[in-house]
């Protein structure tokens, strides 16, 4: 079960975004404020996001270096595709 659904709003570095479907070419999701700005289009159209498995924790544990270099500047696609795989540091989690 993915964490991220259509129309969900998510809190991603203290700012909400809505969650809906992306027309860019190679993006499955875009998050998009839900006070104006600019979208973040991510995650691999077709890919499948298995959080709590052995597929999780490398995925999480292979993208915490980038989060941790971009701890301070925007929401990135990095953070939206964390939050979908349920990282919590570098292991992914069921619930």
């Amino acid at each position: 079960m993915r964490a991220l659904k259509p129309g969900r709003v998510v809190v991603v570095k203290g700012k909400g975004y809505r969650i809906s479907r992306s027309n860019r070419k190679g993006k499955y999701w875009k998050a998009c404020p839900t006070d104006g700005g600019a979208c973040v289009h991510f995650g691999a159209t077709g890919a499948k996001v298995r959080p709590g498995t052995p597929k999780g924790d490398s995925f999480c544990a292979r993208t915490l270096p980038l989060a941790k270099k971009q701890r301070n500047k925007s929401a990135t696609p990095n953070d939206f595709a964390r939050k979908d795989w349920r990282c919590a540091g570098a292991r992914s989690t069921t619930g």
